[in-house]
C-alpha cells in the first residue's frame, strides 16, 4: 500500500478507482465513484511535541484506502511513539492478499497492541481506523477518539467512549490482550456525497457534531476542511492536540461527448455516454 503521513501540517492525497495516487497527482479512470481524503494536525500550545499521528495507505484496488488516527496519552510517558509506530504499523496490512480484511485489521491491531506493551515505555495511545472499500467503510475505534460520517444534515458516530464522558480514558492501544474485546466495529454503507471524518478529542474541543457539518458545507473539498477545521482549533484556543481527516466519497461520471452531427452514431446498444455538468 502507498501511504501519506502527517509530517507537514496539511497533507492530501487523492485516489481514482483503480488507482494509487500521490498528491497532486492521481491515476484517472472511468468509473462511478472516487475518493479524496485530507489530514491536518495541530500541537497544544504547551505540549513541546505533537503526540497526535495521522496516516493514509490507499490500496491497489479499487476503491479501498486505509485511514488512522492516532491520540498518544501524554499521562503515560511515550504517547507519542505509541501513535506513531501504531500507525506506522498498519502499513503493513496488505488488502489485496488479504481474504478477510476486517480479520487481518484486529489480528494486526492486536498484534501492534503486543509491540507496544513490549516497548517496556507505558506506550499507549488511541485509534481511529476506517477501512473504505468501494462503497463500504469497515470502521473501528480503540479509546476515545472518535468517527463521524457526515450524509447531508445527518451525523454518525462510531466509537464507545464518547469524549467528555469518562474522565479517564478506559481503553487504548497498549492495554493488553483484551484490547480484541474492546476494539469497536461497525460497516457502514456508503454513497457518493458521504463524508468521514477520523479524529482525535482535541478537535471536539472545539466543534461539536453539527459545527463540524456546518465546517464542511462551507468547504470546497477535503484540504480545504482539514484547514478551516484547524483554524477553528486554534481560533477556540484548546490546549490539546488536535488532528483530523477527512474522506470524500465523489461521484465520478465519465464524460464521452456524442458523436458529430455529420457521423452515423453507434448502435443504441453500445452508445455510452454521459450529459455535461450543468454549468
Amino acid at each position: 500500500m502507498v501511504g501519506r503521513d502527517a509530517s507537514g501540517l496539511h497533507r492530501s492525497a487523492q485516489m481514482f478507482l483503480r488507482g494509487v495516487a500521490t498528491p497532486n497527482a492521481a491515476v484517472r479512470v472511468d468509473l462511478p465513484v472516487r475518493l479524496r481524503a485530507a489530514g491536518a494536525s495541530r500541537r497544544a500550545p504547551h505540549h513541546t511535541e505533537n503526540e497526535d499521528a495521522w496516516r493514509i495507505y490507499w490500496g491497489a484496488e479499487r476503491g479501498q484506502g486505509l485511514f488512522a488516527v492516532c491520540d498518544g496519552v501524554s499521562t503515560a510517558g511515550a504517547g507519542r511513539a505509541a501513535a506513531q509506530l501504531t500507525c506506522d504499523r498498519l502499513e503493513q496490512f496488505d488488502s489485496a492478499r488479504e481474504r478477510a480484511p476486517t480479520e487481518a485489521l484486529v489480528q494486526l491491531v492486536s498484534e501492534i497492541d503486543w509491540e507496544l506493551r513490549g516497548t517496556g515505555r507505558n506506550a499507549r495511545c488511541t485509534l481511529a481506523m476506517a477501512w473504505v472499500d468501494g462503497l463500504t467503510a469497515h470502521v473501528f475505534t480503540v479509546g476515545d477518539s472518535p468517527i463521524y460520517r457526515l450524509r447531508g444534515l445527518r451525523v454518525k458516530q462510531a466509537g464507545s467512549e464518547r469524549t467528555g464522558m469518562f474522565h479517564r480514558l478506559r481503553t487504548f492501544m497498549g492495554m493488553g490482550p483484551s484490547v480484541a474485546e474492546v476494539l469497536t466495529q461497525d460497516r457502514w454503507h456508503l454513497a457518493p456525497g458521504d463524508v468521514l471524518m477520523l479524529m482525535t478529542d482535541g478537535v471536539l474541543d472545539a466543534l461539536d457534531e453539527d459545527e463540524l457539518a456546518e465546517v464542511w458545507a462551507r468547504s470546497t473539498g477535503p484540504e480545504s476542511c482539514a484547514a478551516l477545521i484547524m483554524d477553528e482549533v486554534a481560533r477556540v484556543g484548546v490546549d490539546d492536540d488536535a488532528t483530523v481527516l477527512v474522506i470524500e466519497v465523489c461521484e465520478h461520471v465519465a464524460k464521452v461527448s456524442p458523436a458529430a452531427p455529420t457521423d452515423a452514431p453507434d448502435p443504441p446498444s453500445r452508445l455510452t455516454w454521459s450529459p455535461p455538468d450543468d454549468g
